[in-house]
């Protein structure tokens, strides 16, 4: 069989046996929204100026460049309510680096920062004046957040929801932890991410998602939340509001029926493509793997495409790897209060069990080579290599956009 496979701007053909091939794996197709979308904005607007009554100060927390949430759905007919109060628009980073003028004005939209850029704070992760302590969570996290918090009288909080690898989904209490969070803070809560049920769609035990409902919950200003559920092709397909906890608990409901894909058995190899914007960098390009893992045998291997125009992104993980002589030295050993330790760890205990190939445009050779990861030039030399390495008996899954779905082997 061959087929196209394209990512940024480049397009690969790609051939493989018919004899190989299980399936071409692709998202859920919801094209008709689960909920009346314009009845649900026109409704939640008007509980929010309701929300309002009364403030004078807002704080409107937005996702950053790495998720393709729809903020200017919900902003733009916010606006009007928003001008007649000092509001603040703060992109939650994490401990991601600054937007570019051109990343801001796709999180917004044109006429929305054209609106609002003079009123735009990016978050800081690794300044401490921009930090306020307030507490200790029961995992013994010391909670630090942005201090914007306490000039706010009302916050509102925009999200998507979507599966995420260790924290079982984003949005909700991510708009706090990591979004607005100092890096001490974001370290010792991501350190929580070796727990086994700290995976793609669980929430129940998963010490990660306990902790940051633990630090949203110390937020004492009261919140109206805005949870998105989108397509893949990044249409609102339901959006759930109100009180931040309920909201995203509805919220996993929907983003489960959209990303879970049913598989009758695993693979001996999954060829996994990233798109834009999970596609930026090396450090968010780990998604594709953790996505894949559900239906990969052990000693499988997995194929990570990924243009990485961003080059690594955060690149603390790569310098605690590539100081290993073997993987045992983080799996091993306890979990240190060190950026980066946290991913090195999880990826470290992920390739005892399977084999991680790359395609990487944006990333050097030897860059990957010094994290155990093994790079190629192209998709189908990758595949080669891995059919060759597998046996001529080997199974093939093909994921051409695998930010946009799990498969769930049932």
């Amino acid at each position: 069989m061959r087929f196209s496979l394209r990512y940024y701007v480049k397009e690969e053909i790609v051939f493989i046996p018919d004899e190989n091939l299980l399936e071409v794996l692709t998202p859920q197709q919801f094209m008709t929204p689960f909920v009346d979308i314009v009845r649900s904005i026109d409704e939640a607007v008007k509980q929010t100026v309701e929300f309002l009554k009364g403030s004078v100060r807002t704080l409107v927390l937005i996702n950053d460049y790495t998720r393709p949430t729809c903020n200017e759905a919900i902003l733009k007919p916010l606006l009007p309510e928003l001008t007649k109060r000092d509001t603040k628009y703060m992109i939650c980073l994490g401990s991601h680096r600054k937007a570019k003028e051109e990343e801001l004005k796709r999180i917004l939209g044109q006429d929305v920062y054209e609106e609002i850029k003079d009123k735009i704070v990016q978050h800081n992760a690794y300044e401490p004046a921009q930090l306020v302590f307030l507490g200790k969570t029961g995992f013994g996290t010391e909670v630090e957040l942005n201090r914007e918090l306490l000039w706010a009288d009302r916050i509102i909080a925009i999200n998507s929801v979507e599966p995420h690898y260790f924290a079982g989904y984003t949005g909700g209490r991510k708009s706090f932890l990591p979004g607005i969070a100092g890096i001490k803070t974001i370290t010792n809560n991501h350190n929580l991410l070796l727990h086994p049920a700290s995976a793609p769609f669980s929430l129940k035990d998963n010490p990660v998602h306990r902790d940051m409902n633990e630090a949203a919950r110390m937020v004492s200003k009261p919140i109206f939340s805005f949870q998105l559920i989108q397509n893949p092709q990044h249409n609102l397909l339901a959006i759930r509001y109100g009180d931040l906890f309920s909201s995203f608990e509805q919220a996993c409901i929907d983003a489960y029926r959209v990303y879970a894909v049913p598989v009758e058995k695993r693979a001996d190899i999954i060829l996994s493509v990233l798109q834009h914007p999970y596609d930026i960098n090396f450090y968010q390009s780990q998604r594709a793997v953790e996505f894949a893992l559900s239906a990969l045998k052990p000693g499988g291997i997995q194929i990570t495409v990924s243009a990485c125009y961003d080059g690594v992104g955060n690149d603390e993980f790569i310098s605690m790897l590539s100081k290993c002589e073997s993987l045992n030295e983080l799996t091993d050993g306890k979990p240190q209060d060190i950026p980066g330790w946290y991913k090195s760890a999880r990826l470290a205990r992920i390739m005892q069990n399977y084999h991680l190939f790359t395609v990487m445009p944006g990333v050097k050779d030897e860059i990957i080579k010094s994290v155990f990861m093994h790079p190629f030039s192209s998709a189908q030399s990758a595949l080669a290599a891995a059919l060759s390495q597998l046996g001529k008996n080997a199974t093939v899954y093909i994921i051409p956009d695998a930010g946009s779905l799990i498969p769930i082997v049932h």
